[in-house]
């Protein structure tokens, strides 16, 4: 295969894997692939321990600064906020849409989205093609409070990266992207099937 040929098929692979579509972000993408297939050893396996603790405690330490901003602001518990934001990107949507990408239980959801509802931050309508079916999207109060939430959760995040360079931000994100992406496409498809089911359909692929 000529090279030009092949680096034209790396880079539609690179597009279907990745939101970013630089030349740059491309680069890191490719060097990536070239490294071999890791071993499931016992190492690889702590490495990977290793690399959930360090990102709970980055989500531990930005949830108490996030919670403590939206307390000192008077706004209501910081839950809505991430529905709300979830809501902004996927349009209007059937309530066990919202429910799958936020990944909690079908009863939780259902709470929350109705106290959202009551508090007119969304709207729903029966769905057209399935009377049984309630579409829900953002209401224009639900935008404004979102907006208010952004600016706290930008002060919370300048507190959490305050001593990381753009450059070294932007690798993290695009070194673990593909698994972000892979991982929840997968966990939304298998999350009520058995862990044995569960296992086996993940290490597949």
């Amino acid at each position: 295969m000529k090279p030009v040929v092949q680096l034209i098929e790396e880079w539609t692979a690179f597009e279907d894997a990745s939101n970013e579509h630089s030349v740059e972000a491309f680069c890191r993408y490719y060097l990536q692939k070239q490294h071999p297939k890791p071993q499931y050893t016992s190492e690889h396996i702590m490495n990977g321990v290793n690399l959930i603790k360090t990102i709970g405690r980055i989500l531990k330490a930005y949830s108490v600064y996030f919670r403590s901003a939206v307390n000192h602001n008077d706004m209501p518990p910081s839950e809505g906020f991430y529905y709300l934001h979830s809501l902004s990107q996927l349009g209007e949507v059937k309530k066990s849409d919202l429910i799958n990408d936020m990944f909690v239980e079908t009863t939780t959801g259902m709470e929350i989205i109705n106290k959202l509802i009551r508090e007119k931050k969304i709207t729903e309508r029966t769905s057209p093609d399935d009377k049984r079916a309630k579409l829900i999207k953002i209401t224009e109060k639900g935008t404004v409070i979102l907006h208010e939430y952004y600016k706290i959760s930008t002060k919370a995040v300048e507190m959490m990266f305050k001593d990381l360079s753009d450059e070294v931000l932007i690798d993290c994100n695009e070194m673990l992207e593909h698994c972000a992406q892979r991982n929840l496409s997968l966990a939304v498809e298998l999350k009520n099937k058995p862990f044995p089911q569960m296992y086996e359909r993940v290490m597949e692929q």
